[in-house]
């Protein structure tokens, strides 16, 4: 029995998708969103329908549908920014469909051509850093007082050396939380990140006040002994001598949005604000672009253009030389 779509989806994204829990869900979402407009613009039911129905006109016409008629407005940025991310999801599923056999005849080069064709040219708007709410939730977080309860105030421990750790590093949360004690060189302030994004891996760095909030927490947790080497480098289960397993991606971000809560926050901060901040601080400071490349992990200086948004803090930077620093006008 030929397989069904909605049955060549699950298999991709459960199976055979080598991706972070946070991207693995977009890709997920795209997918869905993909079908949706197929059975609604096409009437095939991917439930029932076999994988091999499924065209290349189904996404130029999907692609068609969701591409804004001009980029002028934030609105029509933002539906750019999300149609590019949902044809990468969909690109990358056609592409898996044809290499593994479930629809060997799709035209994937043809597809690709026409994609570029149909694509404005468009270069995503620079992310929102906000360093001021960063620096704050460090802020409090180093400030957070000692707890009565030691698994709670374990807690208070991991909070204050993993929330510094982003910081500093500009990990992702899946790296984050894949990180093992012998992944981390107290020796010379590196951490060694395996089979990152892409299936890369890379090296990070990080300050000696980060390191020393590491030690106090495993030193809290009781680490000693043969083995220690293996054990996460944060806990999801804050319990005085039970290192546990690693902490997931959804508690770190439970986590990040409690503090940013208690901290007084008001603007959206997640874990990867921390890498967009860690950027944008690298570039502040004069580091040169390929050297930031290198440590967030790009494969492209391009990727790293936009994310730190350079070209902008620089033109800003030298624009107040010349004429003045900026100040606010009063009563604004």
């Amino acid at each position: 029995m030929e397989t069904t779509i909605g049955d060549a989806h699950r298999i991709f994204i459960d199976e055979d998708l080598h991706l972070a829990p946070r991207s693995r869900r977009t890709y997920d979402s795209a997918i869905k969103k993909f079908l949706e407009h197929v059975e609604n613009d096409f009437g095939i039911d991917a439930t029932t329908s076999p994988v091999t129905e499924l065209t290349i006109e189904h996404v130029t016409s999907f692609l068609t549908s969701g591409m804004p008629r001009d980029l002028q407005t934030p609105e029509d940025i933002s539906r750019m920014r999300t149609l590019q991310t949902q044809m990468a999801a969909v690109r990358k599923w056609y592409s898996y469909l044809a290499a593994f056999d479930f629809h060997p005849d799709l035209a994937t080069d043809k597809l690709r051509t026409r994609i570029a064709a149909m694509m404005p040219r468009f270069t995503p708007p620079p992310p929102d850093v906000y360093l001021e709410d960063l620096e704050a939730i460090v802020e409090h977080v180093r400030a957070l007082p000692r707890e009565g309860k030691p698994g709670q105030d374990l807690r208070r421990l991991k909070v204050q050396a993993m929330i510094p750790f982003m910081f500093r590093t500009g990990v992702r949360v899946s790296e984050l939380c894949a990180l093992r004690r012998r992944d981390i060189d107290l020796a010379d302030g590196t951490a060694s990140i395996y089979r990152a994004k892409g299936g890369k891996s890379r090296t990070v760095l990080f300050d000696g006040p980060t390191a020393e909030a590491l030690v106090t927490y495993w030193t809290a947790r009781g680490d000693s002994g043969r083995g220690i080497g293996a054990h996460p480098a944060f806990s999801g289960r804050d319990k005085p001598g039970v290192p546990g397993k690693h902490i997931s991606p959804r508690t770190v971000e439970h986590i990040v949005a409690q503090l940013s809560v208690a901290a007084g926050v008001e603007a959206e901060i997640t874990p990867h604000s921390f890498r967009h901040g860690l950027a944008t601080e690298l570039v502040r400071r004069r580091v040169r672009e390929s050297t930031v490349q290198t440590l967030l992990g790009h494969a492209s200086p391009v990727t790293t253009r936009i994310y730190v948004h350079k070209t902008a803090l620089e033109v800003s930077d030298e624009y107040q030389e010349a004429f003045g620093q900026y100040r606010r006008p009063l009563g604004s």
